[in-house]
């Protein structure tokens, strides 16, 4: 029989991202990395963006999805387990992207944000 992994990588977006739900739901949970989502065939080609968690094996929880191709900002490949997708409170999406400092780009792109110089 072979040995089960001790640990998961797990891949959390959208308003999964809060730090204060991450350290709930993942106790014992590394930082990885930034990470981009890899697209299937009829996604958006530049992927959804998150975070790369390395979960211990016995506190990973359900995998409601299979494992998905993930690339790290670095340039690492790994398979994790992902959420659906971003969704959630836009504003704890927001808050969430930004607090992980994830790309530029991406963040602008997310609904509700605005540049604090605009005026919004």
């Amino acid at each position: 029989m072979a040995d089960e992994p001790t640990v998961t990588y797990r891949f959390l977006c959208g308003a999964g991202m809060d730090p204060s739900a991450v350290r709930r739901a993942y106790p014992g949970a590394r930082f990885v990395a930034r990470a981009r989502l890899l697209p299937p065939d009829d996604g958006p080609p530049e992927g959804i963006w998150g975070i790369l968690l390395e979960v211990p094996a016995d506190r990973a929880g359900s995998h409601p999805d299979a494992a998905r191709s993930v690339v790290a900002d670095d340039g690492r490949a790994y398979d994790a387990w992902a959420e659906e997708g971003p969704g959630g409170d836009p504003v704890a999406v927001l808050a969430a992207a930004r607090y992980w400092e994830l790309p530029p780009a991406y963040v602008h792109a997310l609904p509700g944000w605005s540049d604090p110089g605009d005026g919004a």
